[in-house]
């Protein structure tokens, strides 16, 4: 007997109610033509219709009882993929997945003196200590971070123009917040919550703005969506259950440098730039042709894809792609049978630019409907989209992310099993669904947020034109992109880190093209979404006399 958790009465106990959809290991089969995951829950032998309503078992006499998946049951399992049973217990085996490799030999212990001499202390992990050493990275933007520019306490600070923070909301945002936990906050929040991967109250919350903002092709609903601390755990906790050490994704370049620390830290996937062409070309179908390209030259390396990323709006160009580009995307995975991930974390933080007209609204990758829109089958299951309050929200330091995959109920299930590492914080959970629910005021945020962003970015890129700098054409995100490099006559990475460390030394800093992996020297991320007084304070920097050229920009 099929269910729909939509028919599952309110006064039904949680405990008989299904887990946000996710069903169990043995009810799922995958084709392309497989429906929401609501439609594929059974109810379990144990669940005993009675007087109308759900009720567990009370007696563990019948040993279906116990192999069925009643809260008992599940406290001698793992979820997805169980521990083998122990000898002679009779238990089930999992037979589901292929049997993994062994695992890799660790390097060798060495002696306890060998071991101070490198870890300082016992052996680390290999795990831990066979990546990328991102320490010196972040103990630099620690002293960034702990020197910012402010015009009361900190004066001689450093104004941070690099990293992609909107404050323009600030008084909105600290208004919401001081009225969302004082009308909203319950003793609930400060328990467990209702569920062990999110609320059901956030779940709610998204499930409406994707609804009403993200024009899906099908109904996003609660049980479709993990939420996470912010969408650099979501990330890492996506490509940790896609994909296996060693195998790779492609993405285009110049892309977001977060992604090398939220795919590579944990996951140790390899992240393969693709190097798309300048300009328009660079959102146009025709770039999957060097995506294609690069498949096989990487797959000719013994190295195998398994995953794209397209981040829309892109960062850094700040630009949306047009819906015959996102359809390309989908249409390359579906041919090479790759997962396709859409960052959309600035999804509503899309401006008017009067000197970009033609340019394209936000499309997300859950409108596209592949089959009816290019005649082609598309495994639905492939299709993960990940988004966050940071970037449109102007909350960078709440740590709120979301991932809705709709046709993938094992991937979520597979991910609740770690969802506990990233659960958010009740006050965070409760701040971000007391707006979201309230459609009225959600609306006018939105609209205020990108009438302010059209007018910072107007500024920003009216300051650079007038010195006869090179700004790209963009209509989303928090930032421009800038050819510093044709203006000061330079083409050449080592002169593009000068520059950067020029900047910084007097007192601005902004990001370099070559920390997203762009092959083209000269250019930069600069960040337009800050305090007017931080604009004017990095404009006199720039400009100073310390700098070398600034007889050039002035």
């Amino acid at each position: 007997m099929s269910i729909q958790s939509s028919s599952l009465s309110i006064n039904t106990r949680y405990s008989l109610q299904p887990p946000c959809g996710l069903p169990s290991p043995s009810s799922h089969t995958r084709s392309s033509s497989t429906p929401p995951s609501t439609r594929i829950l059974t109810v379990q032998p144990n669940l005993r219709l009675e007087d109308g309503k759900y009720r567990e078992s009370t007696t563990l006499d019948d040993e279906d009882d116990l192999k069925s998946e009643t809260l008992i049951s599940c406290f001698g399992s793992l979820s997805v993929s169980s521990l083998p049973p122990k000898s002679g217990s009779g238990g089930p085996i999992i037979t589901r997945f292929p049997k993994p490799p062994p695992p890799q030999p660790s390097s060798e212990l060495g002696t306890r003196e060998e071991q101070r001499r490198i870890y300082l202390g016992p052996k680390l992990s290999d795990r831990a200590t066979g990546g990328p050493d991102a320490g010196p990275l972040i103990d630099r933007f620690s002293c960034l971070f702990q020197d910012q520019y402010d015009c009361v306490s900190n004066p001689k600070g450093i104004v941070s123009l690099g990293v992609a923070e909107n404050f323009l909301m600030q008084d909105e945002c600290m208004e919401l917040m001081s009225t969302a936990l004082k009308d909203n906050f319950t003793p609930l929040d400060l328990s467990y919550g209702d569920s062990l991967w999110g609320s059901r109250r956030i779940n709610r919350a998204l499930a409406g703005l994707f609804n009403e903002y993200f024009d899906p092709a099908e109904v996003v609903r609660p049980e479709q969506i993990i939420t996470g601390v912010g969408c650099s755990a979501v990330l890492d906790q996506l490509f940790y259950t896609l994909m296996d050490e060693g195998e790779a994704i492609l993405l285009a370049a110049p892309y977001y440098t977060g992604f090398d620390r939220d795919l590579i830290g944990r996951g140790r996937v390899r992240l393969v730039p693709v190097h798309v062409p300048i300009g328009e070309a660079a959102f146009q179908p025709d770039c999957l042709k060097l995506f294609e390209e690069k498949l096989k030259e990487v797959e000719s390396e013994g190295i195998r894809v398994r995953a794209v990323i397209v981040c829309n709006p892109q960062n850094p160009l700040g630009r949306t792609y047009p819906r015959e580009t996102l359809l390309a995307y989908a249409k390359f995975c579906e041919e090479k049978d790759l997962h396709l991930v859409s960052d959309e974390i600035y999804a509503l933080s899309v401006y008017d630019n009067p000197d970009f007209l033609q340019a394209h609204p936000f499309t997300s990758m859950l409108s596209l409907n592949v089959e009816k829109e290019m005649g082609i089958e598309f495994d639905k299951a492939r299709l993960h989209v990940v988004y966050g309050m940071s970037k449109d929200f102007c909350s960078n330091g709440l740590r709120i992310g979301s991932l809705v995959s709709q046709h993938n109920p094992l991937l979520l299930r597979a991910m609740a099993n770690t969802s506990m590492l990233m659960k958010i914080s009740s006050p965070a959970d409760v701040i971000w669904s007391t707006l979201l629910l309230d459609s009225t005021r959600l609306k006018a945020f939105i609209s205020l947020n990108r009438k302010r962003l059209t007018e910072a970015h107007g500024f920003i890129r009216k300051w650079f034109v007038d010195r006869g700098v090179e700004v790209a054409n963009s209509n989303a995100g928090n930032f421009i992109w800038v050819n510093l490099g044709k203006s000061l006559g330079f083409d050449d990475a080592q002169t593009e880190k000068k520059v950067f460390q020029k900047l910084l030394d007097g007192g601005v800093y902004i990001a370099p093209g070559s920390a997203y992996h762009y092959h083209i020297a000269g250019w930069y991320r600069i960040t337009f979404s800050v305090p007017r007084g931080n604009l004017l304070v990095s404009y006199h920097y720039i400009t100073s006399n310390e700098l070398s050229f600034a007889g050039v920009i002035r």
